[in-house]
């Protein structure tokens, strides 16, 4: 008998191969895998290198800059998504939580575009203006860059999913995205639940409650709260999954469209990286509830 059998997911692409089922040939089949997830590993990588030199670098008005990946001019795209890497509020992982998700996005029908935010260094402020900059200008180019302005997501990974929830939260009707994608965030600043490195870098370790409150995000959730998708590990050991429950249980009770996928295991800061266990699953996921969005 020969069946057919998924051995990878690139991009929202499932990659078939069809072998016997003998365990002669599980060494053969080992081989072959490892060569498939090898190539896509190298083709991964060779998009990523194309996709950065055809990039549109946006300098925004308070110095943060948005790398915009646009699609063709003759080819109107669904939406855009603006990326937020995580990194604690110290830097940024710009490659597997920025830069290696342009070409799944981008097949899905969304224009990338990458954050580069400001570090907060105690300033709670600076993030929080650069992501409402990057809203506005990606509303204001969306005819340049042939995307619907009422279709912007923001996508935020730990520390870059704070970012992003709060400006999901957003009072500001002109700067709250359509749509919110979070994986493993912190939401929280209150101590029980937050990361202390990430409430650290934004608010100082001396921080009051009524300033960890104001940035404790499943608190300010509305009936103004965009749809939201939401991903993380069972065992993630760096950010408490109860940031998301929280955000998650939140939106619920606020009768909005949320979706919490929680993984059994992976840790934190997989991103987009081909080792995690649960990579294929997780796009899929994901692409399924892009599609019904459309």
């Amino acid at each position: 008998m020969i069946p057919i059998n998924n051995v990878s997911f690139l991009w929202g692409i499932d990659i078939k191969v069809v072998f016997l089922q003998n365990n002669s040939n599980m060494k053969k089949v080992i081989i072959i895998t490892s060569i498939i997830i090898f190539i896509l590993t190298l083709v991964t990588a060779i998009c990523v290198i194309v996709a950065k030199q055809s990039i549109v670098h946006v300098h925004l008005p308070h110095g943060a800059v948005l790398h915009v990946f646009p699609h063709h001019r003759d080819n109107k795209t669904d939406g855009a998504v603006i990326i937020c890497p995580g990194g604690g509020y110290r830097y940024l992982a710009k490659r597997h939580e920025g830069y290696m998700w342009f070409p799944f996005f981008y097949f899905q029908g969304y224009t990338p575009a990458l954050l580069e935010y400001r570090m907060p260094k105690h300033d709670s402020q600076t993030p929080l203006i650069d992501g409402t900059e990057a809203v506005n200008m990606m509303r204001k180019r969306a005819k340049v860059w042939h995307f619907n302005d009422n279709n912007i997501g923001i996508v935020g990974f730990s520390a870059g999913g704070h970012l992003a929830s709060t400006i999901l939260v957003t009072e500001n009707d002109s700067a709250r995205p359509d749509f919110g994608i979070l994986f493993y965030p912190v939401i929280s600043m209150k101590r029980e639940l937050t990361h202390l490195g990430t409430h650290d870098q934004l608010l100082g370790q001396d921080a009051s409650e009524e300033l960890e409150h104001r940035h404790s995000n499943e608190l300010f959730v509305t009936e103004y709260t965009p749809p939201t998708y939401i991903a993380l590990s069972d065992d993630d050991r760096c950010v408490n999954p109860q940031n998301s429950i929280r955000f998650y249980d939140e939106m619920r009770a606020k009768n909005r469209s949320v979706i919490l996928h929680v993984y059994p295991t992976g840790d934190h800061g997989w991103g987009y990286k081909l080792s995690f266990d649960y990579h294929r699953q997780m796009l899929k996921d994901l692409k399924e509830w892009l599609s019904k969005r459309k």
